[in-house]
């Protein structure tokens, strides 16, 4: 089928980044996927910590590249060459794997490491992959139809896939996914950004800002911004998700106060109604977010992107403990 264009949700890109100011600390991720023939792919996985100043000063970094056929790993490795990632090889990059990096790598999911956000992250970033493949496909004439059945069992995942959202009809009569074409994005900022490469055709990024603000008194305010992109054989970036989220966090408890997200692009028309969901994170703690989020926050209420980026707002956890130290 053809890109729908009369059930497409908001489409409003951020077009600037706030500045890297002194004593604020930010952490960056990028996963970039690139498909590779026959249900192969290669992965680039990056991210670093700052801290603004008169000039940027690192804090952290982390680049880890693997191979992957139908998302299962077959060569994984980080510019580090940390041994341990090599415990993933064979470990299928979807629902599980979270829990198989929780119980193979328990120190730096503790810590909220960088090299624990790559990871969580990539289930996600490998799950809106797909959106490539269907992309080229519909340029192609070529799309697949869905198996017998499944459009008939997708509905309740989350708010764009409401029994009654537009998406679901669409793919019974249809019984095929619709896909829409994002705004073009804007570049990302690159003077606060870890080195990035650019995307190739058919490629797609999920990337991530983390702002920790100085603290006053006895809170520290925060905001963060998320986005998936998706580049076309002509070299065409355009947004495919995008959030931003801002708040504040009690120092000494280190428990959110305030949470404030916003919608700035999403495919579907409905799916804005799951940003009510964000407000549930008040009076969590940084150190629970993931895990309540994720046994938490289900349904048509809520988005899996935007609780993804919920879930990563607990790494100011490690945020805080930078500065501490």
């Amino acid at each position: 089928m053809p890109f729908v264009t009369d059930i497409v949700g908001p489409q409003r890109p951020v077009l600037t980044w706030p500045s890297l100011d002194p004593g604020t600390l930010r952490r960056t991720s990028t996963i970039d996927t690139h498909p590779a023939g026959a249900g192969k792919s290669t992965v680039d996985l990056r991210a670093r910590d700052v801290v603004g100043g008169h000039a940027i000063d690192v804090l952290g970094e982390v680049r880890v590249h693997a191979h992957l056929t139908d998302r299962v790993i077959d060569d994984i490795g980080s510019d580090a060459d940390d041994d341990r990632l090599a415990q993933l090889v064979g470990s299928r990059v979807g629902p599980g794997f979270r829990s198989t990096v929780g119980r193979l790598l328990p120190v730096e999911t503790e810590r909220a490491s960088l090299l624990h956000l790559l990871l969580d992250d990539w289930v996600g970033a490998a799950l809106v992959s797909g959106y490539s493949v269907q992309h080229a496909a519909i340029n192609l004439g070529i799309e697949e139809k869905l198996p017998p059945g499944v459009a008939d069992n997708m509905a309740g995942i989350c708010a764009g896939f409401a029994a009654d959202a537009s998406l679901v009809p669409y793919a019974k009569q249809h019984n095929t996914i619709p896909s829409v074409h994002g705004p073009i994005a804007p570049p990302l900022d690159l003077g606060g950004l870890h080195a990035v490469e650019p995307l190739r055709a058919h490629g797609m990024r999920r990337f991530r800002r983390l702002d920790l603000h100085p603290a006053c008194a006895a809170s520290a305010d925060f905001d963060a911004h998320f986005r998936d992109s998706h580049v076309d054989g002509e070299g065409v970036e355009t947004i495919v998700h995008e959030y931003t989220v801002a708040g504040t966090v009690d120092t000494s408890t280190r428990t959110i106060t305030a949470v404030t997200a916003n919608v700035q692009v999403l495919p579907w028309q409905e799916c804005p109604g799951a940003i009510g969901s964000a407000a549930r994170v008040r009076g969590m703690t940084l150190a629970e977010l993931r895990g309540r989020i994720r046994t938490e926050f289900v349904g048509t209420s809520t988005c899996t992107h935007l609780n993804d980026t919920l879930r990563a707002i607990g790494d100011l956890d490690a945020l805080f403990d930078l500065r501490a130290r």
